[in-house]
């Protein structure tokens, strides 16, 4: 039986979190108030965090397609699991291509991308047959190599003199109205994608502090997410970190202390890079997991590799280039990812209150 201690949960939301948001200016189109955009968004994804672990509190043995089957029955249940592994994929693809993406563009310019995605999700399915314990002991290892390097881009991008604070300024000078704009995608992407975890709360040692683990990373990413995106306003401006490619990758590559400490943006792309694999990793394990419940398939092995070499082809064929992945990646955000994150959610909570109430009455 798989189980996680309370700090390895944390370590595995937490990375996940991070994951490749820091790859976008997330709601920078509210210009130089797109932290205030983050900080609201985080107190939104704070309710959505208490609306998830409500409902597992209730079933905490449980994993997502088990409670779903308990709450609108087997045959509405399964249909409703089935429905997450698209979502699910999406974002397992869409991590993949952004990673093959980031190497080509900053480290690997001549390599073909289905190499850098081959051993992407190859390395990604050997860890997932390891077990998710596996996976969240390395997620113990890499949350403190991630903590150290933020907090040395940070420090030096700050003694490198790069830093202009006045770029956050005016506060509001639009009003409120951009930052309103900005915030469902910013809801959804990242704060909104931690219901994957469904499907891994069941493993929890301290099945008690599951709300208590998922607001601490809730709250502790989203100030990181912030200190970022601030970070990319301070050294840029606005006006050009909403239109880099990868604002945080140009934001170090301007770190340069007396022609001793500089060009590491390479430390940056392996800070997203940790990130963006674990996230993939998780969602790959999620989609295996629905699969073999519902189907009833014992050996996990062989779903996980066809699924492997299905992602493969995908994430070559489905997008022409990186310029129509970033649109399509806020349209998805915004248009459909509210209908698995918050609406489907919502309505099973509601539903065993509903289910609840009868038998209390009767």
């Amino acid at each position: 039986m798989t189980k996680l201690s309370n700090h390895q949960l944390f370590t595995l939301m937490f990375i996940f979190e991070i994951g490749s948001t820091t790859i976008f200016a997330l709601g920078i189109g509210a210009k130089q108030d797109a932290w205030i955009v983050i900080l609201i968004a985080l107190i939104i994804g704070l309710v959505y965090m208490w609306i998830y672990t409500e409902i597992q509190s209730k079933f905490p043995d449980k994993n997502y397609v088990e409670i779903i089957k308990l709450i609108l029955g087997n045959k509405l249940g399964i249909i409703v699991s089935i429905m997450y592994i698209s979502p699910f994929f999406r974002h397992a693809s869409r991590n993949a291509r952004e990673f093959g993406e980031l190497i080509i563009i900053t480290l690997l310019p001549e390599t073909p991308l289905i190499i850098i995605v081959f051993l992407f999700i190859a390395i990604s399915i050997f860890i997932i047959l390891k077990g998710v314990d596996t996976m969240a002991r390395l997620a113990e290892i890499f949350f403190y190599v991630i903590m150290f390097f933020m907090l040395f881009i940070y420090i030096f991008t700050y003694i490198s003199g790069n830093v202009d604070f006045k770029e956050l300024l005016p506060v509001l000078g639009d009003g409120i109205k951009p930052v309103l704009k900005e915030l469902p995608p910013i809801i959804m992407f990242p704060f909104g994608e931690t219901y994957v975890f469904f499907m891994y709360w069941s493993y929890a040692i301290e099945k008690d502090k599951v709300r208590k683990t998922g607001m601490k990373v809730i709250f502790y990413s989203g100030l990181l997410l912030c200190g970022s995106v601030m970070m990319d306003i301070c050294v840029m401006g606005a006006g050009y970190t909403s239109i880099a490619t990868i604002p945080f990758i140009e934001a170090i590559k301007l770190i340069n202390i007396e022609g001793i400490i500089t060009n590491i943006d390479a430390i940056g792309v392996v800070l997203i890079f940790i990130g963006g694999f674990f996230k993939m990793t998780i969602y790959l394990n999620a989609i295996n997991n629905i699969i073999c419940i519902i189907f009833k398939i014992k050996n996990r092995r062989v779903p996980l590799i066809l699924l492997g070499c299905y992602q493969l082809w995908f994430v070559l064929t489905f997008e022409p280039n990186y310029a129509y992945h970033k649109w399509l990646t806020s349209f998805e955000t915004t248009y459909f990812m509210l209908i698995y994150s918050n609406i489907i959610p919502l309505i099973l909570l509601l539903v065993y209150w509903i289910k609840q109430k009868r038998i209390e009455f009767n």
